[in-house]
């Protein structure tokens, strides 16, 4: 569903002059950049973070697709055969994901793994592939085609060649689990930013956290978002893997219900008290489309949108309407 390549968010930091208690750290990790900001002494933050950095390889270790030991790899690899026994946290992960699955009427789906390689953007090449291919194995995408043996635990597929993916959710539990780790160490304010999906907690010197959403067609600051104690935010666009074909442009966000990439919006950022919430939602209200969006967003009023589409209208839950700035001039914006 979404790997981020570049940067969809960017941390404003903006300190005091009388304060030297921030500190920034960077790693490239789960094919991204991490960036851990919090206020503490130097002393404290060193072990913070590295707490923090310990945990998202821990949980990249278990959930990549591209690590040959993770539990996701073998699964891909043995469960059409037999059930295969997984960490729990990989199960709840995968139990969580067909829940989600569920109340996005499949907008949402971990198994587009089955079909993710069919869209190679990556090659200087790039064919996109004929509907007769798509076909071909569009029936291994099904996420009721998971089994779950919660006792193993562990997890099964039905049919031969399924592959499952936890790039649309994973980022948002490592998120989590390092906020997790930060303050277990005694921080009490900052910022876990993973390729621009982020969680703050705490204050800055008293003020909101600010993270500013970038435009999807330039090089610019969309908007500006004040962020309180303990809020996520995630973006999913069509902007950050994208190839041309005969002068058409595809990018990576496929509909799982049809094996092409989706024609909806340009931008879905989702704000909740859950980065694992708003990861998997951010990729599923994309794929829906504004009136699916719409309805499913009446039922779901623990979590605020910011949706984009290609006319450069912007859909912005009425929540955000006192934290937002908008630096776009020519924005039509249509509160919900």
């Amino acid at each position: 569903m979404k790997r981020i390549n570049i940067l969809a968010l960017t941390v404003i930091i903006l300190l005091p002059s009388c304060k030297s208690s921030v500190h920034k750290v960077s790693r490239t990790m789960m094919g991204t950049i991490i960036n851990l900001t919090v206020i503490s002494d130097t002393e404290a933050a060193a072990g913070a973070t590295e707490a923090a950095f310990n945990e998202i390889k821990r949980i990249d270790e278990l959930m990549s697709s591209y690590k040959a030991g993770s539990d996701v790899s073998r699964i891909n690899r043995f469960a059409s055969k037999r059930a295969v026994k997984v960490n729990r946290e990989t199960y709840l992960m995968i139990k969580r994901s067909l829940e989600i699955s569920d109340h996005t009427e499949g907008a949402f789906d971990i198994t587009f793994k089955s079909i993710s390689h069919l869209w190679n953007y990556k090659s200087e090449n790039f064919i996109p592939p004929s509907q007769n291919t798509i076909m071909k194995y569009k029936y291994l995408v099904n996420y009721k085609n998971i089994i779950l043996f919660p006792d193993m635990p562990g997890i099964r597929f039905r049919n031969e060649g399924m592959k499952i993916g936890l790039g649309g959710i994973a980022k948002g539990y490592a998120i989590q689990m390092a906020l997790k780790a930060l303050k277990e160490k005694g921080v009490k304010a900052g910022i876990v930013d993973a390729g621009g999906d982020l969680q703050v907690f705490g204050t800055k010197f008293g003020d909101p956290w600010k993270t500013g959403l970038m435009h999807p067609r330039k090089r610019s600051l969309y908007l500006i978002l004040n962020l309180d104690d303990m809020e996520a935010i995630a973006t999913s666009g069509d902007y950050e893997r994208v190839a041309v074909y005969r002068g058409e442009r595809y990018h990576h966000i496929i509909d799982p219900r049809t094996g092409f990439p989706t024609e909806t919006f340009s931008s879905v950022s989702v704000i909740s008290k859950d980065p694992v919430i708003s990861d998997s939602y951010a990729t599923s209200i994309f794929v829906m489309g504004l009136g699916k969006a719409k309805e499913f967003l009446e039922k779901h009023k623990e979590i605020a949108v910011i949706m984009i589409d290609f006319d450069n209208n912007a859909y912005i839950s009425r929540a955000l309407q006192k934290k937002i700035e908008v630096l776009e001039k020519k924005v039509n914006i249509k509160w919900i």
